[in-house]
Order: structure tokens, then sequence, then C-alpha cells
């Protein structure tokens, strides 16, 4: 409540804007937890890429499945589940430049940083460990992740919703297969956010 209450109107963003204070508060949380454990992100993923070239492939990729998703799966979500029309909550940066580079730098800092971590290595791991039993547990934590994530996003409607929760089962099947290797998916997340933005930033109004 403090982002749509305090940090958004000081800000100028619309009320109906995402709830970043969420994420960052779980990311500092499992910060925290992790650290109590003597645990570091750099077991979960975060470490040093052992092949630079393959990391940014994998990005790539990534970002063009996400691009196919959208584009071929999402119609049929869409005259599934009747998606509500709602203005973009990111109208208000066209032409305004100082709140197009935050938007910038929040994405990268939180939707690309700290979701990735949150979700695909710290909350996908947890539960994996707790449930056990090796490629179930792992199926759990995907599963449950991307829920989680899904419920995030959940301010866009059923729509979203669902969108979220396939975009996050994306991205934990990729951490997977990377060997969990959490950096394509922040260069993938934020990169596509990044665009997102910048086309809402140089539209027409």
């Amino acid at each position: 409540m403090l982002s749509r209450f305090w940090l958004y109107p000081a800000w100028g963003v619309p009320p109906y804007a995402p709830l970043i204070l969420r994420p960052i508060f779980g990311f500092l949380t499992a910060s925290w937890l992790l650290s109590r454990s003597g645990q570091t992100w750099s077991e979960f993923g975060l470490a040093r890429p052992t092949s630079l070239p393959a990391t940014a492939l994998y990005a790539v990729l990534l970002y063009f499945a996400v691009w196919a998703l959208l584009g071929y799966v999402a119609p049929y979500i869409a005259d599934a589940v009747g998606p509500e029309p709602a203005p973009s909550f990111l109208g208000y940066i066209r032409g305004h430049v100082v709140a197009f580079v935050g938007w910038i730098g929040l994405t990268w800092t939180v939707g690309a940083f700290a979701e990735e971590l949150l979700f695909r290595g710290f909350l996908l791991n947890g539960v994996a460990r707790v449930i056990g039993h090796a490629g179930v547990g792992l199926a759990a934590g995907v599963g449950a992740q991307a829920i989680l994530f899904g419920m995030l996003h959940l301010y866009q409607g059923s729509f979203g919703f669902v969108m979220a929760c396939l975009f996050a089962l994306l991205f934990g099947a990729a951490y997977l297969v990377t060997g969990r290797n959490l950096w394509p998916l922040v260069l993938a997340h934020g990169a596509w956010n990044t665009v997102g933005i910048a086309r809402v930033y140089f539209s027409s109004p």
C-alpha cells in the first residue's frame, strides 16, 4: 500500500501501476534468509558465467521465446479469458525523459534482477528443496514460482495473471536448462521490459 498511497503519488505514477515494493521486500527478505543460513546468491545462479557467449546466446533465445509466446499463444489465451481493456500505466512517460529513465532503471533493478533472483532463484529452489524427490521437487518449484509470479501481476486482470504464469514457467524451465544460470534470465527479462517501455515512450499520444 506504500506504493499506491505514498510512492506513486509522489512520482506522478497512476494508482493502477504494479506495486513495485512487493518484489523489493521479497528480495530483501530472501537475501536476509540466505545470509542467516550462510548462503550467497552465487549458489543460486548469480556466479560469474563460465561462458559469456553462451550466456548471451541463451538470453537472445529466451527473448525470442517470449516473443513467440506473446505472438502465438497470447491470442488463444485472450480468446479464452477475455482480457479487460485497460490504459497502460506507463502512458504518462511519453515525452517525459526523467520518468522514462526512471522506469528503465526500475525495470532492470526490480523487474529483471530482483524478480529473477527471488522467483527463479530463491523460490524455485526453496520449494524444490522442501518437496524433495529430484524431478518432482523441481517441477513443483517451477510451478509454485510461476503461480506466485502470476499473482504479482493480478493488477493486469485474469489475462495478465495467466500470461505472467506462462512467462514464469518459461523462465523457470530456462533456468534449469541453462544449468541454473540466472544471468540469461536477467538479461532477457530486462531487455524485454526495456523494449516495451521504449515503445510507449516513443509512441504517439
